[in-house]
């Protein structure tokens, strides 16, 4: 029988997130999954100091260390983080924590600029849709133009979640063409993230149908699949429909991430 992997979760190591890394686990054993990666934010420069973290600490990487240990065995426990990328100096604390730990996975997001976050962005009438799109993925083709310690890009599409419509793809293709043709020459991945399931999303699944297809026609491999679970009832969420809508596409495989490397799982 297929246990899938939850490659993608947050815990009270993160801002927004009460949850125990051990209730994480537990949910997933309970749920029958084969592994999870722990994903905890880290947003050194992040527009609201509330959700503004600061280096990585040594306390939440013994506890990714002691849960590993703890569920060797029944659940496999990826060591990862999710870094909001930024330009500049931001940028340059991203490298050096990527540097500083043996994380077994690393996912790039683009919550924000440095004024301001793109869920805000979106919703500013001052600013037309469209141009709000442009601008976001405008700034994830410069942030991953300039930074390449990352595997996976997460939730591409992720205005698509907080825009009052999503426009015409035609109006950005092309930037999201070159974004692909990065990450692709680059040897990263795409993450299917299985939130939109959970909040409505219908056929903007996240990333779309056409971006997965043009990601493969691109010549690009790694596709992990999470539910960005921020509490345990959330751990596992819509996997089985993320693993047939990837089968759905042509997708015989996925990958899960350790020491950094890409290792397919057969659908």
């Amino acid at each position: 029988m297929f246990r899938p992997y939850d490659m993608h979760m947050h815990t009270d190591f993160s801002t927004d997130s009460e949850t125990p890394m051990e209730d994480m686990a537990e949910a997933a054993v309970r749920k029958g999954l084969r592994g999870i990666a722990i994903t905890d934010h880290y947003h050194p420069d992040y527009p609201n100091p509330v959700h503004r973290t600061g280096q990585p600490t040594p306390a939440y990487h013994r506890a990714m260390e002691r849960l590993a240990e703890a569920y060797e065995g029944r659940l496999e426990v990826f060591k990862g983080i999710e870094m909001g990328v930024l330009p500049g100096e931001t940028m340059a604390r991203c490298e050096a924590a990527a540097r500083d730990y043996h994380y077994d996975f690393i996912l790039a997001s683009f919550h924000s600029t440095r004024e301001r976050t793109f869920d805000d962005l979106a919703r500013d009438k001052r600013v037309t849709t469209e141009q709000a799109f442009r601008m976001y993925y405008e700034h994830v083709l410069m942030c991953i133009t300039l930074f390449k310690d990352y595997d996976v890009l997460a939730h591409l599409n992720l205005l698509d979640r907080y825009a009052p419509y999503v426009p015409a793809d035609s109006l950005y293709t092309d930037v999201v063409d070159e974004i692909l043709k990065t990450a692709v020459a680059d040897g990263k991945g795409l993450e299917l993230n299985t939130s939109s399931w959970r909040y409505g999303m219908g056929d903007r699944t996240t990333p779309t149908a056409a971006i997965l297809r043009r990601y493969r026609e691109l010549g690009g491999e790694f596709v992990t699949v999470g539910s960005d679970a921020h509490s345990a009832k959330w751990v596992g969420d819509h996997l089985n429909e993320g693993y047939q809508f990837l089968r759905e596409q042509g997708w015989d495989y996925c990958v899960v991430y350790r020491q950094r490397k890409p290792c397919f799982v057969k659908l």
